[in-house]
């Protein structure tokens, strides 16, 4: 029920954000009117057919009846069965954050989420292991010494979820690091100095600290008996407010930001929530001028 304007944005660096909206909305009982500077405007028409609610913020749960639903405000903006998973949502459709049924703890099968797209679906995923191979067969005699390691015994090489794999730069100064394991593996070992935790027999994490500029770690699996070889991650760490990467906050950011308002791309996401808007744009006054 009401537009944000950017030009407001444009026209002046501010510190101090209002909601941003423009446009009014009147009748003969009420007006709404977004261009004044106030925290937030309601009000309300009631007549014996219907309700009216309108709204400058977000009001959840307002003229709910049988055949309809009135809701107004940015935030409406999110819900469940969009395909993105938004503030409140563990999943949505096919969006499983990079979760799979083996770091579900399961070995296989297909991971779903549920109508409400608060929880994941585990009914189709499988704790049966895959048959295994015949034996070899095989004999031939001779010498003693200690056999090598069994094949079987060399930990499976650790694997990142594709939601980080996918994520080539933040600006967050750590990272949660998280992948899949194999059922023979210890201990999954980050640049030969941090210990994942793990959640289920199957899975591992590790929180990582992200200095300003590239980061790589290498990820290995562990046993008594062996090592496997190297998983490697890189991501760069950039500045909140660079839009451009170009490692200062300048008017190029804010002409980037612009281009970029009210869609999901991340080089102008710098609360990395999901979504461009005035909470980003509010990161990069305040650090406006800001150079690494």
């Amino acid at each position: 029920m009401t537009t944000t304007k950017l030009s407001c944005l444009l026209s002046v660096l501010v510190f101090t954000a209002f909601p941003f909206a423009a446009g009014a909305i009147s009748s003969t009982s009420f007006i709404l009117d977004p261009s004044q500077n106030v925290v937030s405007i309601h009000k309300a028409m009631t007549s014996t057919s219907f309700n009216l609610d309108g709204s400058i913020d977000p009001i959840v749960g307002k003229s709910t009846s049988t055949s309809f639903k009135n809701e107004s405000g940015d935030a409406f903006s999110y819900y469940c069965g969009d395909g993105f998973i938004d503030p409140g949502e563990t999943c949505d459709g096919a969006s499983m954050s990079g979760s799979t049924c083996v770091t579900q703890g399961f070995i296989s099968g297909t991971l779903s989420c549920n109508s409400t797209c608060t929880a994941l679906v585990t009914s189709s995923c499988s704790s049966t292991p895959p048959a295994s191979p015949p034996a070899g067969g095989g004999g031939g005699g001779g010498g003693g010494g200690a056999a090598a390691p069994a094949l079987s015994s060399v930990p499976v090489l650790p694997t990142l979820s594709s939601e980080i794999s996918s994520k080539t730069f933040s600006y967050k100064s750590s990272l949660l690091l998280s992948g899949a394991k194999g059922v023979s593996t210890t201990s999954v070992v980050i640049n030969n100095t941090t210990i994942a935790t793990y959640p289920t027999a199957l899975t591992w994490q590790a929180a990582v600290s992200l200095a300003f500029g590239l980061n790589t770690f290498k990820i290995v699996a562990k046993n008594d008996s062996a090592i496997s070889s190297e998983t490697t991650y890189s991501i760069t760490r950039r500045l909140a407010g660079d839009a451009t990467g170009d490692n200062v906050v300048n008017d190029y950011d804010l002409s980037k930001i612009a281009k970029l308002w009210g869609s999901k791309d991340q080089n102008g996401d710098f609360t990395e929530d999901g979504i461009v808007d005035d909470y980003d744009f509010s990161m990069m006054v305040v650090r406006w001028g800001t150079k690494i």
